[in-house]
């Protein structure tokens, strides 16, 4: 894995505290051919009486999309739930795939939605896998919890406890109008699984391709960074998602998840530097800079013969200056900040258009364009999407699909993922790979 740290603002003015912004880019080695070791997967189907006609169709070929592209020795799981939960394929290694086939060509819509019982019985299956199997659950729902358990945070607490004790990686998928987009994206974030926000039945099939053969395209696993403020560090804050968690130590660690072949991945934080002093205009400590932070990272990497775990540790400087003219942005960082800034903007602004506050809404995303503009062509990216979110909401007012597509831009800009699968039909973001055409999914070779 490569990995390369960045400050926006590697020099400031002495004697000035100020704000600057603090980047890590992370790039997964080459995955030439899927790993050996086998992976299991388990989809959970919602086939509630919403899901009738070309949704369900459509969910069916997904399903057999994924049994497609099952490599020997990986193991399938299928659960299917409406008012109750069904496990119609048990875990079991993809050698009959016509059996597959036939047995997902007979699903039927039901009833309610039951979608924790649902995410159990597909925990269940995952389970029956060996010790050491990659372990991944892809959650398809249209609809709301109305039966089982039905409050947001047990149901997280739920799979969240399946992820510490089961090493089950959910990824969520909600399709439609009517699914929870909050619980989604929140049980993707908390498990660091991916989550797809799909607006049309024919994206399906693709989401579940591009799923699989991430699951078995892996490079690397468990990725974690620990950070602790160092002498001229008053505070940080982190500008993605990430579950987060405070170490005895007084560190946080911030768990990013796993990396698949290739992908590009950014975390950045905002923090704030303390003056920084100069005595007859230089640096009274150390002519490197003063200490900003202490970042030590480490990862499960996946070898042909094994997983080796790795540490690596870095102190991040910042220089003072008494020239103006030596305060200079890194180029490089700045679409990435603004970016970011745009994901939580956009977390923001549904959270008040949700209260029906609509002036300060607008009044969040116009001030963060404004501060935007200082970086120029940089942040016109950001600007962009900012902007285009206003417009979308003075035409069509906040309707459920603008929700759920503002919930899912902010998840997917804060997590800054070059394969994660952009699953809206608008424009991917510069930092996405092109998305495969509808009707022509990934396969694995």
């Amino acid at each position: 894995m490569k990995t390369e740290f960045f400050l926006d603002y590697p020099t400031i003015l002495a004697n000035q505290a100020r704000p600057v912004h603090f980047a890590i880019r992370f790039e997964a080695d080459v995955v030439g051919k899927p790993r050996p070791k086998p992976a299991a997967f388990c989809a959970v189907l919602d086939r509630s009486e919403s899901m009738a006609g070309p949704p369900l169709a459509h969910a069916r070929e997904a399903a057999k999309v994924a049994v497609r592209n099952l490599r020997p020795g990986d193991r399938f799981g299928l659960v299917i739930f409406d008012d109750e939960a069904r496990t119609v394929i048990p875990l079991q290694p993809a050698t009959y795939k016509q059996s597959f086939y036939d047995i997902i060509d007979r699903i039927a819509d039901g009833g309610s939605t039951n979608l924790t019982g649902g995410w159990m019985l597909g925990r269940d299956e995952l389970r029956k896998a060996e010790a050491g199997t990659t372990r991944r659950l892809l959650l398809l729902s249209d609809g709301q919890l109305n039966r089982g358990i039905v409050e947001p945070a047990a149901v997280q607490q739920v799979v969240v406890a399946g992820m510490e004790q089961d090493g089950v990686r959910t990824s969520c998928l909600g399709f439609g109008d009517q699914y929870n987009e909050d619980l989604m994206a929140e049980l993707a974030r908390a498990t660091n699984g991916q989550f797809y926000d799909a607006d049309s039945p024919e994206t399906l099939p693709a989401i579940f391709a591009s799923e699989l053969e991430g699951l078995q395209k892996l490079a690397l696993q468990n990725l974690r960074l620990r950070i602790q403020t160092l002498d001229f560090c008053e505070k940080y804050s982190l500008l993605g998602e990430y579950p987060a968690l405070a170490l005895p130590d007084g560190r946080m660690e911030f768990a990013i998840g796993d990396l698949v072949s290739e992908e590009e991945r950014i975390i950045c934080f905002g923090v704030q530097a303390l003056a920084l002093p100069l005595i007859n205009g230089k640096p009274p400590f150390n002519l490197k800079g003063e200490l900003l932070l202490s970042v030590e990272i480490l990862w499960d990497e996946i070898l042909e013969q094994g997983v080796v775990s790795r540490t690596l540790t870095q102190q991040m400087r910042i220089q003072a200056t008494q020239d103006p003219a030596e305060v200079v942005v890194n180029s490089v960082v700045v679409p990435w900040i603004s970016l970011q800034k745009a994901g939580a903007v956009a977390a923001d602004v549904t959270k008040k258009m949700d209260q029906g506050q609509m002036n300060e809404a607008l009044a969040v995303r116009d001030k963060t364009i404004l501060e935007l503009g200082q970086y120029g062509e940089r942040g016109a990216e950001a600007i962009k999407v900012l902007q285009e979110m206003k417009d979308k909401i003075a035409s069509d007012g906040w309707t459920l699909r603008e929700r759920k597509s503002s919930r899912y831009r902010s998840a997917g800009y804060r997590k800054m993922s070059s394969k994660e699968m952009w699953s809206l039909k608008e424009q991917a973001p510069s930092f996405k790979e092109k998305p495969p055409e509808p009707g022509n999914p990934p396969t694995t070779p």
